[in-house]
């Protein structure tokens, strides 16, 4: 996307990880009206059809926003959405996953900070995934076992 076309759904800066980005949050509701006609009108792209799970979960969970970062692809100066949630009081990317426990039959939905992706292109993204590496993680919900990867949220629980 363009900054154009971002500045068409928000114009909120804020700083996550040393980096100025555009945060879209569930009360900006132009702007989410916005990008669903946008991601209707883009249905064979893959960013769009990402982006329209990313409007719907931030749509029905508390604490979370997409955020639009610039990346530099060559010459061209991009911005891709990335999940983003309120954490301690500071925004963390996330990405949404699926998970098990490895000791009890418990499955679900996670958000999880130490995925290399959400960095990619930044200067300090080694430093900024070793601070994440160091946040307390979830256990499981059901028996208080591991679970198949790192999460800062789980689905239908009480966190932390």
């Amino acid at each position: 996307m363009t900054i154009e076309e971002i500045l068409e759904l928000t114009n909120r800066i804020e700083n996550i990880d040393g980096e100025d980005v555009y945060v879209l949050e569930k009360e900006m509701y132009k702007g989410l009206e916005k990008l669903r006609k946008r991601i209707n009108s883009e249905k064979e792209s893959n960013v769009f059809a990402m982006l329209k799970d990313d409007v719907e979960f931030i749509c029905t969970n508390s604490d979370f926003a997409i955020a639009f970062r610039p990346v530099k692809w060559g010459k061209e100066k991009k911005w891709i959405p990335c999940l983003v949630y309120k954490y301690q009081g500071e925004w963390r990317r996330v990405l949404h996953q699926y998970a098990n426990c490895l000791k009890c039959d418990w499955t679900g939905n996670v958000v999880n900070p130490t995925d290399p992706d959400l960095y990619i292109t930044m200067k300090n993204r080694f430093e900024i995934l070793n601070k994440m590496a160091q946040l307390p993680f979830l256990k499981c919900p059901k028996c208080g076992g591991e679970i198949s990867t790192k999460a800062i949220w789980l689905e239908d629980c009480e966190q932390i």
